[in-house]
């Protein structure tokens, strides 16, 4: 096994121990919106301490990063990075919805080299090391190989606003639950991307979605065969706001196709 990648599995189970551990212990006051965002923002801290701790008692000189900060601005190629993700999925576990993880991206020479993912709750770990393919619990992942609309599981993460207005996200809903798809919004993206490299989900949607909480998804599903594509069919882009769509090849064509009727000109 990759010594990094032992490491970030080490890390992740210790984070996630402390996330179940307050899984069920607090109960949450719906009307007080501050006594639960100061009860979640205390859980992603220790949990965040805990991972950095293992993480740099082994590679004391490496960069850690959080999800929000610029890993683009702070990479260059003499970095290692391990960027951490401590809870993909806060509103679900406030709501005591067990779909939630943790994510740690290990970034060398510019390249994301390592990435795990792990579901607490159901103690799935989905890891990946690039050029040696993505696993689940330790068996080998390949992403789904369904080429037909109907009877495919899609997740979407709906976006907050509607940036582009050509397209009409609403309209290529309607448009492809005609044809038998089933959309699901789960509420972490994450745990989503590892479910379509596992072949669990079909197909991912993401929209407004900051580059830096899927940088150990991407690697996950592309280690099982998928691609990531744009709403036209074309490579992926930087900028969120007009979406991705990731993928089995074949899928990917398959529904873009549909998608590419929804354009407004």
């Amino acid at each position: 096994m990759h010594p990094m990648l032992n490491i970030a599995i080490r890390a992740v189970r210790r984070g996630g121990n402390i996330i179940t551990q307050n899984y069920d212990t607090h109960k949450f006051i719906k009307e007080d919106v501050e006594i639960n965002k100061m009860f979640i923002k205390n859980i992603m801290y220790k949990a965040n301490r805990t991972i950095s701790s293992i993480i740099h008692k082994s590679y004391p000189h490496h960069i850690i990063l959080k999800k929000n900060e610029d890993v683009f601005f702070t990479q260059n190629e003499k970095n290692t990075m391990w960027i951490i993700n401590e809870l993909d999925g806060k509103n679900n576990f406030i709501k005591n919805f067990p779909y939630f993880c943790i994510s740690i991206a290990v970034v060398v020479k510019n390249r994301t080299e390592i990435s795990v993912i792990y579901d607490p709750i159901k103690n799935d770990l989905f890891t990946a090391v690039k050029g040696q393919g993505s696993q689940l619990n330790g068996y080998r992942t390949r992403c789904s190989k369904i080429n037909t609309l109907k009877y495919t599981t899609v997740a979407v993460n709906l976006p907050d606003k509607i940036y582009n207005e050509k397209l009409s996200y609403f309209e290529i809903y309607k448009k492809l639950i005609q044809y038998g798809i089933s959309f699901r919004c789960t509420g972490s993206t994450v745990l989503d991307s590892a479910y379509v490299a596992a072949g669990k989900i079909d197909c991912l949607f993401d929209f407004n979605l900051e580059p830096n909480n899927f940088i150990a998804g991407k690697l996950q599903v592309r280690e099982a065969g998928c691609l990531i594509s744009n709403f036209n069919g074309g490579h992926e882009h930087n900028n969120c706001h007009s979406g991705n769509i990731t993928s089995s090849p074949k899928f990917i064509r398959l529904i873009t196709e549909k998608i590419r009727e929804c354009y407004l000109i």
